[in-house]
């Protein structure tokens, strides 16, 4: 077994090897095997009842934070082929997964294909109607056939499931290996199907081998969801808390903290558990599929699907559970909920070997099907059925993958997340110094105690002080009120901790189809092409219209479309086809009789009329660049019928010249289409040709020459509603804004001028430049930038476009340009990082890497987009924000109903973050507080009585927590990002002038209090601690507003308390019960605090005086300190 070199923790361990292989990116992880044990078992359970629970509590806490030491607390380490459960080691996230492993008997063997052969490195064997079915991925290259044997000739297989996907136990090799679809990569022995379907036998195998065909999460009890989301280090130290305190005699007191924390915890659970089952809603359904098995058809449960079954979508539900290819006919499939644009599109079988399609399954392919389409009809020729073949079922499917990505990102280590532990061991520390401190008072000082177990239960109380019972509550609340308000502006957030990651964001990437501009892309008009007879020219722009003449550009509309017939009547405006068939008036002729489809024009003469028949088609893709029909225009005039058969075709500009006669294109073809591309307008060539055939014909081949060309068809982008102001505002914020689209330069940047994401053309600002960066490869390999200014063509040096003697201007790149300089790496691609406004032409994978460098060098980074084809950045972004509530939506934390959610998500990411600090520091202030008043009366043998402590942190401030987070958002919104980390010298600082202020106040009072006539010290008992004196009574009433007083001046970074009026009515009780318990309490509050009131009510007076400069010199402080903090107080929050 290979040991692992890893230099992590995890480098001794026994039996570690790098086996586990993820799909794609080929990435190893580490893994050990454990099994259960008797002694480990018996051991474990003898100290949980032991502790009464307590040990089991640890280790939960520890199967979710610690899960390598769980694993050896409860079981022992064995070889793999003997392992019960497996623990992963994820070394990117420093993380790790306790996996079970599961066997599962095979009940019969696979029957195989004699042709294939080891060495055919695809997925697919070239055999004359056989199609190969599926196994691992990434297998060793060595000894294929003992390998391949894994699924033959064992009675059963192990397997875990890691992330949601299945890895198979390979004893020849002693790994676990992905387990993949039809679409790995693998040279190994597949089951024989055939157009017949599967055996059943094979059926019963695969589906042990696969699972069912479904997503589904487990849907965890209630104490699994306790484990799993609640139970945190504040939760276990309160644990401790209640221990300690109960061992020191204060039960009602641990009372109260059982009660409040299972109020909470529950309200906590009951959220947490909605929301996990309103995911499970989303997954949960149930399609009927008819499927061919044996040669027989078979309708089942979507759930019975494995990969190699051949479905006949004809007869099956309308939505697809499975990713596949087209087999046989051809079928309309609505892809918006994958990519974001309400547009069918046609997938059909195609021609030639099989075997060379499958690695290309992507959503442009022509004959690629996914999950979670929708089938909105199919036409095939003769009634034979539509067929496709399932590749992959479940969770390796895309949206299954999709899934995975958003429920187990690997979530960057957040700042925020680290200092928040270090602030949890700071004051730890603090109150460990304190139990120290105390100890030696109680052993060693004039003030000692003679019971020594009695002292150490005292000391130990001041540790719990250090992390006070309110503050899980107050984070609760705070996400709680964090998610009402993104509610309220109809936000969906799926992951709230992300929302506290807005309030660092740097830099928002937008994509632009669905997101900058409406999906539906407007039509301008139309440029024909005269052809005169000395030489073609081209005619002004026309507007598509009802009254149009007769001519092929009009047929051209009318027909050359990849819309079915049943959406031609249709009024809304859902695609460029349908807006530019409804602009023209022409509907569906729905009399019988009719051979092929036909159209007509809105208004006919009686003598005069004229028909459109739509004989065959070819439907667009991306490969093609084109889409052609065979058209039939009938004339009839009086009673005489004439008819023309042609051709027409649209496309790429350059696709569709290269189709005609050159004699028919002008010669300025070139200028024009540049004009109008640079204006950022997306064009489409027509041309037509005379077409001869027969009705009989059984095939047609269309024509790729000789065409005559008609013109172009002008599309324009529309702006998304908001999408200018949308950009401005961040920009004020001082936001840096990206554009990342697949779309083509030209339109990008015009559309990023529109919006303000780059300035405009020629401003004379030399800080306004467009540079486009070009990056090739040189014969030998070497990098080569060239920069040209985009307006007017200049070329510059690398060297001097971005130099150090001028500020970088503003970068546009295309996808194949950043692939290079991906590649290359080094300061170019920083600096392209960090100055690129506009990337065009980018893949899925390259938005990916765009946003995954920008966090790399320091830019926290928000997604914003619409389809799948931004899933992946969304995942891979620090925050991701989804416009397309489907399929995206499950990519992303957040999701919004428009782009105009981007600032109000990110402005209230800001105002949570400065809320999660102001928590912090009011909680470490009020702690530190506790500490020190407690510290201090144990050295004169006086400690706070049980009810004041009931009263202190069961009403006061666990009535503050509820309401502290209630809030409209920011009213003073930073213009830069924030400094999130505790440890800056300002905050610090902060904190530190406000205790110390605190403190000389406390101080002050008490030996004021000398000072009085009627003071009368108390006599001291070494035996035990009093909690009734005078110097207790005025400790607590000094305690009881200073423990208020953190709310109140931290609550000037977001929003003043008087602007919070839950808050203010809280403040106005709270203050009012203290003022009465130190101006004139009745006899029953003295009795129940044991106070000892003053005789003199100036000196009661006084002690508030002194309260009131308290509060109104940390006021002060604070306020010159927020500046420092990042927060700058003339930016008035007036857009959200």
């Amino acid at each position: 077994m290979e040991q692992t070199t890893n230099s992590n923790s995890y480098n001794d361990r026994l039996f570690l090897s790098r086996c586990i292989l993820h799909s794609g990116d080929g990435e190893e992880l580490p893994i050990q095997g454990f099994k259960f044990d008797t002694k480990y078992t018996v051991l474990f359970w003898v100290l949980a009842v032991i502790t009464v629970g307590l040990f089991y509590l640890l280790y939960a806490f520890l199967t979710v934070y610690a899960p390598h030491i769980a694993a050896h607390l409860r079981y022992k380490s064995v070889p793999l082929e003997e392992a019960e459960f497996i623990l992963v080691y994820e070394e990117r996230s420093n993380d790790c997964t306790l996996c079970e492993v599961i066997t599962v008997e095979i009940k019969k063997s696979l029957n195989y294909s004699s042709t294939t052969t080891p060495a055919s490195n695809s997925m697919f064997t070239a055999t004359e109607g056989d199609i190969n079915s599926p196994g691992l991925s990434n297998p060793p290259e060595s000894d294929i056939t003992e390998y391949s044997a894994l699924l033959s000739d064992v009675p059963h297989i192990k397997y875990i499931i890691y992330r949601y996907t299945r890895y198979i136990y390979s004893r020849p090799f002693n790994s676990f290996y992905f387990l993949s679809g039809l679409d790995g990569d693998n040279p190994m022995k597949r089951p024989k199907v055939s157009m017949q379907g599967l055996k059943l036998d094979d059926v019963n195998t695969l589906h042990d081998i696969y699972g069912p065909n479904e997503m589904k999460i487990d849907n965890n009890t209630y104490l699994q969801l306790f484990i799993d989301n609640i139970l945190d280090l504040f939760y276990l130290f309160q644990i401790f808390t209640l221990v300690v305190w109960i061992a020191a005699g204060f039960y009602y007191y641990s009372a109260g903290i059982v009660i409040f924390s299972t109020l909470f915890i529950g309200a906590a659970l009951i959220r947490i558990k909605s929301y996990s089952d309103g995911m499970m809603a989303e997954l949960d359904f149930t399609e009927t599929v008819t499927v061919i098995r044996e040669g027989a058809e078979y309708e089942i449960s979507h759930r019975q699907l494995v990969p190699g079954d051949v479905v006949v979508i004809n007869k099956s539900s309308k939505y697809l559970t499975f990713d596949g290819i087209m087999i046989k006919g051809q079928v309309y499939v609505d892809m918006a909920s994958l990519k974001g644009v309400t547009i069918p599109v046609i997938k059909s079988a195609q021609s030639g070997d099989i075997s060379g399609r499958i690695d290309k399954l992507s959503y442009d392919a022509p004959n690629s099907l996914y999950s979670g389409s929708k089938v909105v009809g199919g036409y095939w020729e003769d009634r034979e059925e539509v067929l496709a073949l399932v590749v992959n079922t479940g969770f390796l499917t895309e949206k299954g993958r999709t899934f995975c990505k958003a429920t187990t990102p690997d979530v960057y280590q957040y700042s925020i997340d680290e200092d928040g532990l270090t602030y949890f061991k700071f004051l730890i520390v603090i109150g460990t110094i304190s139990f120290i401190v105390a100890m030696i008072l109680f052993s060693f000082g004039k003030n000692y105690l003679t019971d020594k177990i009695y002292a150490l239960l005292q000391a130990l109380r001041l540790v719990t002080l250090s992390i006070p019972p309110s503050l899980p509550l107050a984070l609760t609340m705070a996400y709680i009120w964090s998610s009402r308000r993104l509610q309220r502006e109809e936000i969906g957030c799926r992951n709230y901790r992300r929302i506290y990651v807005g309030g660092r964001i740097m830099c928002v990437v937008f994509d632009k189809t669905g997101t900058l501009t409406k999906n539906i892309t407007a039509t301008i008009g139309y440029v024909p092409v005269h052809q005169n007879l000395d030489k073609p020219t081209f005619s002004g722009l026309r507007e598509a219209s009802a009254d149009m003449i007769d001519d092929d550009i009009l047929y051209l509309m009318v027909s050359c479309h990849d819309l079915k017939m049943a959406q031609l009547s249709l009024d809304d405006e859902s695609s460029p086809d349908r807006i530019i068939l409804a602009s023209t008036g022409w509907t569906v002729n729905k009399s019988m009789g009719n051979r092929y489809p036909r159209l007509e024009p809105p208004r006919q003469s009686p003598g005069h009329k004229v028909f459109v028949d739509i004989i065959r088609r070819i439907p667009f893709n991306s490969a093609l660049k084109y889409t052609a029909v065979i058209a039939r225009i009938l004339k009839e005039a009086y009673k005489q019928c004439n008819y023309y058969n042609k051709c027409y075709v649209k496309g790429e500009p350059e696709t569709i010249i290269g189709f005609c006669n050159p004699e028919s294109v002008p010669v300025e073809t070139q200028d024009v289409i540049a004009k109008y591309t640079k204006q950022g307008y997306i064009l489409v060539a027509m041309a037509y040709k005379d077409f001869d055939f027969h009705d009989d014909s059984k095939s047609i081949e269309f024509p790729k020459h000789g065409m005559t060309f008609l013109g172009l068809l002008i599309f324009g982008d529309e702006l998304a509603e908001g999408a200018e102001g949308v950009i401005s505002s961040l920009h004020h914020k001082k936001f840096q804004t990206v554009m990342c689209t697949g779309d083509n330069i030209h339109t990008a940047v015009h559309v990023a001028r529109q919006v303000g994401i780059l300035p405009p053309a020629n401003t004379g600002n030399p800080a306004d430049k467009v540079v486009h960066i070009t990056a090739t490869l040189d014969t030998f390999g070497g990098l080569v930038i060239d920069a040209m200014d985009y307006d007017d063509g200049t070329k510059y040096k690398p060297e001097s476009a971005w130099g150090d003697s001028w500020s970088p201007p503003n970068f546009v790149v295309e996808g194949d340009s950043w692939e290079v300089l991906d590649n290359a790496g080094g300061s170019h691609l920083d600096r392209i990082i960090i100055a690129g406004k506009v990337f065009a032409r980018m893949t899925p994978r390259q938005k990916k890497n765009l946003v995954e460098l920008k966090h790399k060098i320091g830019y926290e980074t928000c997604m914003v987009g619409d389809g799948s084809n931004d899933n992946e950045a969304l995942v891979e972004a620090d925050i991701g924000i989804s416009l397309n509530s489907r399929e995206s939506g499950l990519s992303a934390p957040f999701h919004g109903k428009s782009i105009t959610s981007v600032p109000i998500l990110l402005n209230e990411g800001r105002t949570a973050l400065i809320q999660l600090l102001a928590i912090f520091e009011s909680t470490g202030c009020g702690s530190v507080l506790g500490i020190f008043t407690e510290t201090f009366l144990y050295s004169m043998l006086m400690e706070l009585g049980e009810a004041e402590w009931i009263y202190i942190d069961l009403f006061v401030v666990m009535s503050i927590d509820l309401v502290l987070g209630y809030t409209d958002g920011l009213q003073i919104i930073p213009t830069s990002r924030l400094q999130s980390s505790f440890w800056n010298a300002m905050r610090i600082t902060s904190n530190s002038v406000f205790i110390v202020v605190c403190i000389l106040v406390q101080i002050a009072v008490i030996f004021y209090l000398y000072a009085q006539e009627w003071f009368v010290p108390t006599i001291i008992n070494h035996n035990y601690i009093t909690d009734s004196s005078y110097e207790i009574t005025y400790t607590f009433y000094v305690l009881i507003f200073q423990v208020t007083f953190p709310a109140i001046v931290y609550s000037l970074e977001s929003q003043p308390i008087y602007r919070n009026y839950p808050a203010l009515v809280v403040f106005f009780l709270i203050y009012c019960i203290n003022t009465y318990l130190i101006m004139c309490p009745f006899e029953f509050t003295v009795e129940l605090f044991r106070l000892k009131v003053s005789p003199s009510v100036l000196f009661r007076a006084e002690v508030l005086g002194c309260l009131l400069v308290n509060v109104i010199l940390n006021i002060l402080t604070e306020y010159g300190f927020i500046s420092y903090k990042g927060l700058p107080r003339e930016d008035k929050a007036d857009d959200k």
